[in-house]
């Protein structure tokens, strides 16, 4: 009757160890890519881990630029000159 006892004390363990292991391993996981995805940019630190890039926060200026441009774009880097932030 004590083997049966320790034997069950020994599985129950095991299956507690391998439960506790995995929750890490997905918790390390999902750490290790909100960092790739952050990279140690400062204008990342909003993005929410769970929503990705759609959750990024900007401020007034940069929001009011992107969504009423009704320019065609050009490939160039982004810049907002002061003449156009003062409209």
């Amino acid at each position: 009757m004590q083997a049966l006892v320790f034997l069950g004390l020994v599985l129950g363990n095991l299956a507690l160890l391998v439960h506790l292991s995995e929750k890490a391993i997905l918790l390390r996981k999902r750490w290790k890519d909100h960092k790739l995805l952050v990279n140690n940019h400062p204008e990342m630190k909003s993005v929410d881990p769970d929503q990705g890039l759609l959750a990024f926060k900007s401020d007034d200026m940069i929001r009011a630029f992107v969504l009423d441009n009704e320019k065609p774009g050009i490939s160039e880097p982004f810049y907002v000159s002061d003449h156009e932030a003062d409209e």
